[in-house]
C-alpha cells in the first residue's frame, strides 16, 4: 500500500494541481480526533460546513475536524449522517423554487443524494495529503478539466472502460465523500453552488476523488499513461507552419525580395495600396490609352475602333514598360456615340464628340433607349478589349475605363447648354442623369462579367466647369447610387475628374468611391493653386485610395529632370502612409515621347522606394 507522502508526490509530478490534494477520513464514534486538528467552533469561533473546511485545508494547508457541533449546513449535516433527516428535508421544500419547480421534484432530488446512516460517523477529518498522519478513506484533488481528464485516464489504465459519475448540481460534498466511499470507485466531481459560494471554488475548477485503496492503481495509471505520451501540462502539437497575420507575412516577403529569393508582381504593389500596407515601392502607372496604339504604329482611330489591335497594343505596351496597372481604355466618346452622338478623330488628340444628340431638342430624351452593350456602336468592341486583356492574365491590376453619368449627360446635350440647364431646367438635368446612371449600370454590368476592375471617368464633373453646389445637387446623388449598386455586387469603383476638385473631396469620399484619381488644380491665378494631391491625402485620411498626379502634359516635351521633379513631388506628398498609387494627372497624350514614359517609371521605381521614404 502506498503512503500519503508518496501519493502526494506522484500527484504533484503528474497532475500539478494548484492547491493541495486533500486526504479525507470519516471518523466513527470512539475514534479520536488528532490533537493538532483545528475545530471551527472552538478555534474560529464560527460554524462551518463540509465544502468550506475542504477548501480551507487545500488552500491553507490546515488539518480540520468538523463535527455536528461545528456544522451549520443542514444539507451537509444530513448527507454525512451527523443528524437525522427532518420532514422539511424529506418534503422537498428545500429544493422547491430554487433547484426544482415543485416540491415533488424536490423530493426526488433529495432522495437521489447519497447519505451515510445517522450516527455512522461523527466527524469529517481533512488535511493536505502529504501531511496526513492517518490513513485516508479517500483523496480529493481540485483541478482544471485537463487535469481531471488525466486522473480519469489513470483510473482506466488497468481496467479500461469508462468511469461512471453522476451530477446533481447541489450537495457535491455528498458525491465527493459519500458516493466515493459507498461505491469504492473514483468519481468526477462537478462542484455545486455551495462549494463555489462558500468554499470559493473557482469557475475553472472541477474535482476528482480517489478511494484510498485505489490510490496505488491510480499512481500506476499516471506513470503508465505518462510513458505512453499523455502528459500534463497537455503536450500540444507544434510541428506545423503557423498562419501569421498578413501584415507579418508582408515583412517576410520583403526580406525574400531583398535577398533575391522572390519578387513582387505589379499586382502585388497595387493590392498593397488597397490594403493600406506596403511592398518595396509605391505602385505606379501612367494613364495610357491611344499612346499604346501610337507605339504600335496605329492611328488613333485604328486603336479606338479595332479591339484586337488595341489589345495587342496594350500588351506590347505592358511588355515594354511593366507598369503596375493596365487599362482597357480607348476613349471617352464611345458611350455618347452609342446613344446617337457623332464622333470625330484626329491624328494627335483623343476622339471627341462632333454632334450632340440632344443639343437641338432635349425632348428627344423621352424617345431614347439605353443602348445594348452587346450590339450598340463600339460598346461590344470595348467589351472585347476587356475580355482580351483579362484572358492575357497579366500580372498587373487591370481596369476598364467607362464614362460616368455626368459626362455622358454633358456629351449628349452639349456642355455649354447643360450648364445653362442647371439654371433654366434643373428637372431636365435630373431626368437626363437618371437615364445616364441607368446606362452606366447596364454597361458596367457587362464589363464586370469579364472580372475587370471598374472606373467611371467624370472629366466634366470638375469644379473648373461647375460649382460645388452643382456637384452636390445634380451629380452626387447619382454617383452614390452608382457606387452602392456596384458595391452590392462586391465591386468598388474608381473615378477620375479633371481640373480643380479639392472643394468636393469630402463629397466624393461620402459618395463611397474606393479610389479617386485626380488632376492638377487649374485655377487661372497661380497664386491660388492648391497641391490637390497633398490636400486629398490630408482630407481622405486613408478612407480612399488616391491616384495621381504627375502633370500629363509634360509627356510630350519634358526633360528627364522635370519628370523626376514631378515624381518626387507626388511621392513626398502622398506615399508615406500607403493608400496611394502614383500616376499621371490625366491620360497622357497619344503622341507622348516614349522615352519620357520610361523616365517617369524609372523615377517612380527609384524615388518611390519605401526604404528611401521611411528610412
Amino acid at each position: 500500500m502506498v503512503d500519503p507522502k508518496t501519493a502526494d508526490q506522484a500527484l504533484q509530478q503528474y497532475i500539478r494541481p494548484q492547491s493541495f490534494p486533500i486526504a479525507i477520513r470519516m471518523l466513527k464514534p470512539g475514534e479520536p480526533i488528532p490533537e493538532r486538528a483545528k475545530r471551527p467552533a472552538r478555534d474560529f469561533k464560527k460554524l462551518s460546513m463540509n465544502c468550506q473546511v475542504i477548501d480551507m485545508a487545500r488552500r491553507y494547508g490546515w488539518m480540520i475536524a468538523l463535527t455536528r457541533e461545528d456544522h451549520i449546513c443542514s444539507l451537509g449535516i444530513t448527507a454525512l449522517g451527523f443528524d437525522k433527516p427532518t420532514h422539511l428535508y424529506n418534503s422537498g421544500t428545500l429544493c422547491e423554487g430554487m433547484y426544482t419547480e415543485t416540491a415533488d421534484a424536490g423530493q426526488r432530488s433529495e432522495a437521489a443524494v447519497d447519505k451515510f446512516g445517522y450516527g455512522e460517523y461523527y466527524c469529517l477529518l481533512v488535511c493536505p495529503l502529504d501531511r496526513a498522519t492517518f490513513e485516508p478513506h479517500l483523496v480529493v484533488v481540485y483541478a482544471n478539466p485537463a487535469q481531471v481528464m488525466r486522473l480519469t485516464q489513470a483510473a482506466l489504465w488497468k481496467r479500461g472502460g469508462k468511469l461512471a459519475s453522476s451530477f446533481g448540481g447541489r450537495i457535491s460534498c455528498s458525491e465527493t465523500i459519500v458516493t466515493t466511499m459507498k461505491t469504492e470507485e473514483p468519481q468526477v466531481i462537478l462542484p455545486c453552488s455551495g462549494d463555489r459560494i462558500f468554499g470559493q471554488t473557482q469557475d475553472h475548477e472541477m474535482a476528482f476523488t480517489i478511494p484510498w485503496h485505489r490510490m496505488a492503481e491510480i499512481i500506476e495509471g499516471l506513470e503508465g499513461t505518462h510513458k505512453g505520451g499523455i502528459r500534463y501540462p497537455i503536450t500540444q502539437f507544434m510541428e506545423y507552419e503557423a498562419k501569421m497575420p498578413p501584415k507579418y507575412m508582408e515583412v517576410n516577403k520583403l526580406w525574400e525580395v531583398q535577398a533575391g529569393k522572390s519578387q513582387y508582381t505589379p499586382r502585388d504593389h497595387v493590392v498593397a495600396a488597397y490594403k493600406r500596407t506596403f511592398t518595396d515601392r509605391v505602385p505606379v502607372y501612367p494613364i495610357v490609352a491611344s499612346f499604346a496604339g501610337c507605339l504600335d504604329g496605329l492611328s488613333i482611330e485604328e486603336y479606338c475602333t479595332d479591339p484586337q489591335k488595341a489589345i495587342k497594343a496594350q500588351l506590347n505596351y505592358f511588355e515594354r514598360y511593366q507598369p503596375d496597372v493596365v487599362l482597357a481604355y480607348n476613349d471617352l466618346a464611345k458611350e455618347a456615340e452609342a446613344v446617337g452622338c457623332g464622333v470625330k478623330y484626329s491624328d494627335y488628340v483623343v476622339p471627341s464628340i462632333a454632334t450632340h444628340v440632344l443639343q437641338d431638342d432635349k425632348g428627344k430624351l423621352a424617345k431614347l433607349s439605353i443602348p445594348d452593350p452587346k450590339s450598340a456602336g463600339r460598346l461590344p468592341a470595348f467589351l472585347e478589349m476587356c475580355e482580351g486583356l483579362m484572358a492575357a492574365k497579366l500580372p498587373t491590376a487591370t481596369g476598364a475605363v467607362l464614362v460616368g453619368p455626368w459626362t455622358i449627360a454633358m456629351l449628349m446635350r452639349n456642355p455649354e447648354m447643360l450648364l445653362l440647364d442647371t439654371f433654366e431646367d434643373p428637372a431636365f438635368i435630373h431626368e437626363l442623369m437618371r437615364f445616364a446612371t441607368d446606362y452606366c449600370k447596364v454597361f458596367g454590368d457587362e464589363a464586370l462579367k469579364t472580372k475587370i476592375g471598374l472606373s467611371f471617368s467624370e472629366p466634366t464633373a470638375s469644379i473648373s466647369l461647375i460649382s460645388p453646389d452643382n456637384y452636390r445637387e445634380f451629380i452626387a446623388p447619382y454617383h452614390k447610387e452608382l457606387v452602392d449598386y456596384f458595391k452590392a455586387k462586391k465591386a468598388g469603383l474608381t473615378t477620375h475628374i479633371c481640373g480643380t476638385t479639392y472643394p468636393i473631396y469630402e463629397d466624393l469620399i461620402q459618395a463611397g468611391f474606393t479610389t479617386l484619381s485626380i488632376d492638377l488644380d487649374q485655377q487661372s491665378d497661380p497664386k491660388l493653386h492648391v497641391d490637390q494631391l497633398k490636400r486629398l491625402k490630408e482630407v481622405a485620411k486613408k478612407r480612399v485610395v488616391v491616384i495621381g498626379n504627375v502633370d500629363a502634359t509634360l509627356f510630350e516635351r519634358a526633360t528627364k529632370e522635370e519628370i523626376e521633379a514631378e515624381v518626387r513631388r507626388c511621392v513626398e506628398s502622398a506615399a508615406r502612409d500607403s493608400a496611394f498609387i502614383l500616376s499621371t494627372s490625366c491620360e497622357i497624350p497619344p503622341r507622348s515621347k516614349p522615352e519620357v514614359v520610361g523616365w517617369f517609371l524609372e523615377a517612380a521605381r527609384d524615388y518611390g522606394r519605401y526604404d528611401r521614404l521611411m528610412g
